[in-house]
């Protein structure tokens, strides 16, 4: 942790020296030595990597120095931004104060330095030379970024385990049932659960399945409504209902069908007692299944059914897993078939324990001598006589390379079983500073492959893929997370407030991000004990009134970096954060607010702004000074501003502008002013406009559009970047179609609720060459035509609530890159129809009912 807040702080004081050279004065030459100071602290801590047990005790001190250098700094920064806003007359008011804060400053980076020097000096009684990073080294980061992907069906080899419980789903008593997996944490219950969900043989059983997270700290409410989104579509009708009404309900929609329901990770009898009248007994052969660790709860909830009680994995299988992931598809090298097995054999057949152990070796070199070291660490942990799995999972954690700590730990300030967009993880990762800096990659694609070696090294779980492949969504054990929070404890690095109550182990760590998950602001009051020192600020529940907020957010927290206020409804014209000097990530909900106010604009480091929640029409001129941002986030029609009279500022950093008003093309030169903008979005449009302006794009990659009316694209060849393309209640005729067909390199198309205004679409030969994935939801089409040559590249159909649709097209069966096909109140016709492409297809159906999609609006 200690290398990343001083890479963090080393790069904000180089930017101090290269851009802010006018807020030095008085402090110029205090900031200069810093950064000298700062230089060979961070060498030292590269070159003594290898070493970090030896030097733990000077790495901490190392740690705590740089945080007051980091606090120093920042109060410095927002300080001088705040003399700077003031008019002459108020600069002479407070000269006297501001002249008392350079001397204190000065003073306090003499300090800090002198504190500095004596670390450095002591780094001889721990032997490490002071050299520069070598040519393995850097081989060895390169072996870092290597990839590996195991499906999830091939993680454990459960042959005998699904065929006994699937024997108990599929077969026997048509009464409602009870179908229980138990075992100890990290024994692979839920994998088990999944791979018996998701096969082919029980989709096709089930009219319908339902999978829901549970955990210790489960709300029947939020249950229900789960099961409710997955079996029916979502109204807002049903959101309204009380807890009562939504069990009816919820019985209502599984009455006379065949339904499996997942619980996933029950802790408490309660659980069953509050939700099983939601479960009509109808004589079909419906099946619950539930995985817990505790025997009691499953036999509570089943009297009558024995749960089945998941065994250790044997050697052989064991050594199965193992090899999987530490050798990804490959065969493990002879020479180290020996160690590689004493590891797996030590493991003692728990598959987590397992996989963590292979996450960490699948890193290193290969190497007889390494392996050999690493197999004596890796066991030792193992036979430690502590808490389940805590030494080896503390083992994982040790073995992150620095820049991953602080990654990895950020999975904790999330709720239990939270499930996180990996866009918004990204973009605060940024924010937070976590990024090393690579002059080859964009911030973002740093980002990408930090959360890719997580997974890799199987600490964090995929919990949703985009129909491209691409992580959509992410989240994390819970035995892994609750080392995140022991961790960040010990660190400072995070604290979690919830329930009204903030333990004094909290507020005496002095954490740099707090996360909030209680029911009012008000709860928040004690946080001021310890919030100058916090950096973050992320809610993940409604706090209610805010105006109590108000006042702890900007008297207590000067120096935040992210603020994200959930769900929490923003009134008025949303907060006052102008004196949040270094806020980078802002996100609210603010319904009522119709532009960006000054106080947001005038932030000169905000990176996000995601107002996605309010109906922004118009921004203002001070749009063009957030010369920082990176990612814009709208949900109107918003106008950009634009004065003939005043120069238009170039948008170097901008990449995600989403929603606009597509007036504003015909005035600016979109391609100077947003240079780098490779995902756009268009709401109630005129889409000529687009076409005559894209061509003109140089790196727009993705493109929305919302409410519109789909006109011919002119050049349709020329938009070589553009490889996704939405469209959304945005009416396209056949006419039109064709030119859309002939975008070169299209990859990704969506056709969203009402998006073809016609009950035929026809895709004829050659169209679409490079398409690989088509969505086609809630459209009028009622005939799909296709020619053989057409979509020759698409390997994922996803259908869904076109209730008129009731057969593919037959040359779909001639796609031999397809591979996937997902269907969602689809018709019984239409199922069997898709059901004809084949074995070599993997299918999901979701929200059927034998008598059709029509139905399901009843």
């Amino acid at each position: 942790m200690a290398d990343t807040v001083v890479s963090f702080l080393l790069k904000n004081v180089a930017q101090m020296l290269n851009q802010e050279a006018n807020l030095l004065l008085g402090v110029g030459d205090q900031v200069r030595s810093l950064h000298r100071e700062l230089t060979e602290i961070h060498r030292f801590l590269q070159n003594s990597k290898e070493k970090r047990e030896r030097v733990k005790d000077l790495v901490s001190q190392i740690w705590i120095v740089a945080h007051k250098a980091e606090d120093v700094i920042d109060t410095f920064v927002v300080n001088m931004a705040k003399h700077k806003r003031r008019n002459p007359f108020e600069k002479f008011v407070h000269g006297s104060k501001h002249a008392k804060m350079l001397r204190s400053v000065a003073a306090d980076i003499r300090s800090i330095n002198k504190e500095i020097m004596r670390i450095y000096n002591s780094q001889d009684m721990y032997q490490i030379e002071n050299k520069e990073a070598t040519e393995d080294s850097v081989k060895r980061r390169a072996l870092h970024e290597r990839r590996g992907k195991v499906e999830e069906n091939e993680v454990v080899s459960y042959v005998k385990n699904a065929k006994t419980v699937m024997k108990q789903l599929c077969k026997g008593t048509t009464k409602r049932n009870v179908v229980s997996i138990v075992g100890m944490g990290g024994l692979g219950k839920t994998t088990l659960a999944k791979k018996i969900y998701n096969d082919n043989y029980v989709k096709k059983l089930f009219d319908c399945r339902a999978w829901v997270y549970v955990s210790q700290e489960f709300r029947t409410r939020e249950l229900l409504l789960h099961i409710l989104q997955l079996v029916v579509p979502s109204t807002k009708k049903v959101e309204e209902m009380g807890d009562k009404k939504l069990v009816e309900e919820l019985k209502r929609c599984l009455d006379r069908k065949r339904y499996l329901i997942v619980l996933d990770d029950v802790w408490d009898n309660n659980v069953w007692d509050e939700i099983k009248g939601a479960f009509p007994d109808n004589m079909t052969g419906s099946r619950i299944l539930i995985t817990t660790r505790d025997k009691k709860v499953a036999k509570y909830a089943s009297p009558s059914t024995e749960p089945y009680l998941l065994p250790l994995l044997t050697e052989e299988a064991s050594w199965e897993l193992f090899s999987r992931k530490a050798f990804r598809r490959e065969a493990c090298p002879p020479q180290l078939v020996a160690s590689a097995k004493q590891i797996a054999e030590k493991c003692n057949g728990l598959p987590l324990a397992i996989v963590v152990a292979a996450g960490i070796l699948a890193k290193e070199h290969k190497s007889i001598e390494n392996w050999s070291q690493m197999a004596l660490s890796v066991s030792s942990a193992l036979n430690k006589e502590q808490e389940e799995l805590s030494d080896i999972l503390a083992l994982s954690y040790e073995d992150l390379p620095p820049h991953l700590k602080p990654c990895f730990l950020y999975f904790g300030v999330f709720p239990e079983d939270f499930e996180v967009p990996a866009r918004q993880l990204i973009r605060l990762w940024i924010a937070e500073g976590f990024m090393g800096l690579d002059k080859s990659k964009s911030i973002e694609a740093i980002a990408e492959n930090y959360l890719e070696e997580l997974i890799d090294r199987s600490l964090i779980m995929v919990a949703k893929r985009s129909s491209c492949g691409g992580i959509k969504s992410c989240c994390i054990h819970d035995v892994l997370r609750k080392l995140c929070i022991s961790e960040s404890i010990r660190e400072n690095f995070s604290a979690i407030h919830k329930d009204h109550v903030i333990s004094s182990r909290s507020i005496t760590t002095k954490p740099r991000i707090l996360s909030i998950d209680c029911s009012s602001s008000r709860s928040i009051s004690s946080v001021p004990c310890y919030s100058s020192r916090v950096r973050s600020v992320l809610c993940f529940s409604d706090l209610g009134d805010l105006r109590h907020f108000h006042s702890i957010l900007y008297e207590g927290f000067p120096l935040i970096r992210v603020l994200d206020l959930g769900s929490t409804v923003v009134k008025g014209d949303g907060i006052n954060v102008e004196n949040l000097i270094l806020l980078k990530y802002l996100r609210m909900n603010a319904p009522d607010l119709g532009h960006i106010p000054s106080s947001i604009s005038s932030l000169p480091n905000l990176q996000t702004l995601d107002l996605r929640g309010s109906k922004i029409v118009y921004l203002t001129e001070n749009f063009w000074k957030m010369e920082q941002l990176r990612h814009l986030l709208l949900s109107g029609d918003c106008d950009l501003p634009y004065n003939r009279r005043k120069e238009v500022k170039t948008m170097l950093n901008l990449q995600t502008l989403s929603t606009l008003s597509p007036r504003i093309l015909s005035l600016l030169d979109f391609n100077t002013v947003f240079p780098n903008v490779t995902k756009v979005g268009f709401r109630r449009s005129d889409t000529n406009r687009i076409w005559c302006t894209l061509p003109n794009f140089k790196c727009i990659r993705t493109l929305k559009i919302i409410n519109s009316r789909f006109d011919p694209i002119h050049h349709p060849a020329a938009l070589l970047s553009l490889t996704k393309i939405t469209l959304l209640d945005t009416m396209i005729y056949l006419e039109t179609f064709e030119t859309l067909a002939k975008v070169p390199n299209l990859q990704v198309l969506k056709l969203l609720k009402n998006s073809v205004d016609e009950t035929t679409i026809e895709f004829k030969q050659g169209w679409f060459p490079k398409l690989e994935v088509l969505h086609m939801v809630e459209l009028r089409v009622v005939k799909w035509m296709m020619e053989r040559g057409a979509l020759q590249g698409l390997s994922y159909l996803f259908i869904s609530k076109c209730p008129g649709l009731t057969t593919i097209p037959e040359q779909l069966k001639h796609v031999s890159s397809l591979s996937h096909v997902k269907a969602e109140w689809c018709s019984s016709r239409l199922e069997k129809s898709i059901l004809t492409l084949g074995e070599t297809v993997q299918y999901e159906f979701r929200g059927y009912r034998p008598g059709g999609w029509a139905n399901l609006t009843n």
